[in-house]
């Protein structure tokens, strides 16, 4: 057992110790605290443009045994490893406040100026959601208890930071500072995070002190000179306005997330302009998640249009084969050149957790698979496999020839990937299901358990997907109502079968990706879904000399073995250090429609090349964690 598992058992035990003491109708207080809260965002009818399809509560979805329930444990395991005095320590400096606390490092560093974007912000968040996701009383003690020291930090005038506020005077006059606005962001976020998903009134009143304060700031600032400003990454504040004008109803929060708009970075993808070359890629997504939810609140179509354009452009013309997008360290390319930019510091993980929360607002709007079918390449492509047994996460998924993965430190790396990654993590029940008033939407094949009261109905799906190549549902409950199930049918699956208590039904999609059956359901009755997968040869837009290979939903890479490569490299942080071991050539092949390879284990997915100058074992990249390994391959004439 790893010195981090055991510190994780310990500090675990103790504070489900102190939950149990908790009296139960304290407990059960706290709960519906946060039932009310998550139902508030909605309830007070601020919303301009409903979903068509919902999302579930969280708390109505659970995860079961299986890859996905072993990646959210150990991520639970990951945010009761840090203690609270640590992560407040800098923020109790910067209020003048006594510290004896040990500094996290990295990026948390008391001399890193993005210090308290994990601390106070991505952790309350990650907090809340693994609430929502497990409903573990004792991380929600843990997080109100980092609420309450962070709120003692709060200056009169609203003003939290692990920072000090003249950081933005540095901004204001367009002198180098790492992003204080990007910080403000998250911590806000994760405050009106605890208040949604936990109940936490104090939570709430720090944000909108917070809110105050940021408002006040940009008040005296010409649009003029906001957009210069602007120039430097600030996050998603606009989103975060726009949530606590959802929640509040408050006008002035709205206005501040109109005022957060970088109208020079919209502009072109309002003219449908595609402008991404050179800019930084994570710098610019939560901006369209937050026009997508100013939309929502608005009505405004042009945010609608813009985000649904940006989609379009990210993911069809600079993402790589796994689905993820960024590249030479952070940046976007010229449009269909992936193949061109392969690098160590490709497919940085912040940008795929923006890409599926921008997904989920478009789906929402649109409810077709095509958006699933996207958010599922992501997450078994570029979010499953970028976790280590210690909950540690990664920054980058190279697309280098050669290159590796490589893991954080709990206490020492803390990058902006360390705390967007504790929230996936945390939230991998959030869209499995979605809803409306007369369908079940099953989006993923994860084995799960929800909870539809308002159906009377319990909906258990058991699958060892994407291993298996199928998955089963059974209905338990009253079923007093009766809905449709409505089941995604992969682009990637070729025929599909659906059998209804072991009787064969019909499998045919509809114009909007799903498979429908509508019939008044039973408890017991059981529906399985035979997902074949098989093997595709992908071309590589603007590279027609290279290529990817996929099983199903599945990017498979060319294993390219260990030789020279020891932990210390594996858990360098930052990426993979080329210059330790430098990248290989890229394999070949000769062949076409994937003839070349062959499938030589069921049970752990592994195939291998045939035929080949130099042939290679293949597995899905999320299972590659500690080897070198091929994206792409190079065809040979």
């Amino acid at each position: 057992m790893s010195s981090t598992r055991r510190e994780f058992l310990r500090t675990s035990t103790l504070l489900a110790a102190s939950g149990s003491l908790l009296h139960p109708a304290l407990r059960a207080l706290a709960q519906d605290a946060a039932t009310d809260a998550s139902a508030a965002v909605n309830r007070h009818g601020f919303e301009k443009i409903s979903w068509k399809a919902n999302p579930f509560p969280m708390k109505q979805v659970r995860l079961r045994s299986g890859y996905l329930k072993e990646l959210q444990e150990r991520d639970r395991m990951y945010l009761f490893m840090l203690p609270n005095d640590r992560l407040a320590h800098s923020f109790r400096l910067t209020a003048g406040k006594p510290s004896m606390a040990q500094p996290l490092g990295g990026w948390e560093a008391p001399d890193c100026e993005l210090r308290g974007h994990l601390a106070g912000g991505h952790y309350l968040s990650a907090c809340a959601l693994m609430y929502a996701s497990t409903g573990d009383e004792s991380l929600r003690l843990k997080a109100e208890g980092l609420v309450s020291l962070l709120a003692e930090c709060q200056q009169p005038n609203g003003y939290l930071g692990a920072y000090p506020e003249n950081f933005y005077d540095r901004l204001k006059h367009h002198e180098s500072v790492w992003a204080p606005f990007y910080t403000y962001h998250k911590i806000m976020a994760g405050h009106l995070d605890m208040y949604t998903h936990c109940g936490s009134l104090m939570a709430l009143e720090t944000c909108k002190r917070m809110a105050g304060w940021a408002i006040e700031w940009i008040k005296p600032l010409s649009d003029e000179e906001l957009e210069k400003i602007f120039k430097t990454e600030h996050g998603g504040m606009n989103e975060v306005m726009f949530n606590l004008y959802a929640i509040t109803g408050e006008k002035k929060y709205l206005d501040a997330g109109y005022r957060f708009e970088h109208k020079d970075f919209f502009a072109p993808l309002v003219a449908h302009q595609d402008k991404l070359a050179g800019l930084h890629s994570n710098t610019n997504i939560p901006k369209v998640v937050g026009a997508a939810r100013g939309y929502e609140l608005t009505g405004d179509e042009r945010y609608r249009d813009l985000a649904e354009y940006f989609w379009h452009t990210v993911a069809e013309h600079h993402s790589f084969a796994p689905g993820g997008t960024s590249n030479n360290n952070e940046g976007w390319s010229e449009p269909d050149a992936a193949g061109t930019h392969l690098a160590p510091g490709g497919q940085e993980c912040c940008c795929s957790y923006n890409m599926l929360k921008l997904t989920r607002h478009l789906y929402g709007w649109n409810p077709e698979a095509v958006w699933m079918d996207y958010y599922e390449k992501l997450l078994w492509n570029v979010r499953a496999g970028t976790m280590d047994d210690d909950g540690m996460t990664m920054y980058y998924v190279p697309t280098i020839p050669g290159g590796w993965k490589t893991f954080g430190d709990a206490y020492e790396a803390n990058l902006c990937c360390t705390g967007s990654g504790a929230e996936e993590y945390a939230k991998l029940v959030d869209t499995i299901y979605f809803h409306d008033d007369a369908a079940l939407y099953v989006n993923q094949f994860v084995a799960s358990e929800l909870n539809w009261s308002e159906k009377d109905a319990r909906i258990v799906q058991q699958t060892n997907f994407p291993v298996e190549e199928g998955t089963t549902l059974t209905l338990h409950g009253a079923l007093t109502k009766s809905f449709a199930l409505k089941i995604r049918a992969p682009r990637w699956a070729a025929k599909i079968r659906v059998r209804i208590n072991d009787e064969e039904v019909a499998a045919v999609a509809n114009a909007d990706g799903y498979i429908t059956l509508t019939r008044a359901w039973k408890a017991g009755d059981r529906i399985a879904v035979d997902l074949p997968m098989s093997l595709r040869q992908e071309s590589v837009a603007g590279s027609p000399e290279l290529a990817s290979l996929a099983y199903g939903p599945l990017v498979l890479v060319a294993c390219m073995g260990r030789e020279g490569l020891n932990r210390a490299m594996i858990d360098a942080g930052q990426g993979p250090d080329m210059g330790q071991l430098p990248a290989l050539p890229m394999p070949t092949f000769t062949g076409s429609e994937a003839n070349w390879v062959r499938k030589v284990d069921d049970a752990e997915l592994v195939f291998e090349t045939v035929g080949q100058k130099k042939n290679f074992t293949l597995k899905p990249l999320y299972r590659v964690l500690d080897e070198r390994y091929s994206i792409y391959w190079q065809k040979q004439a």
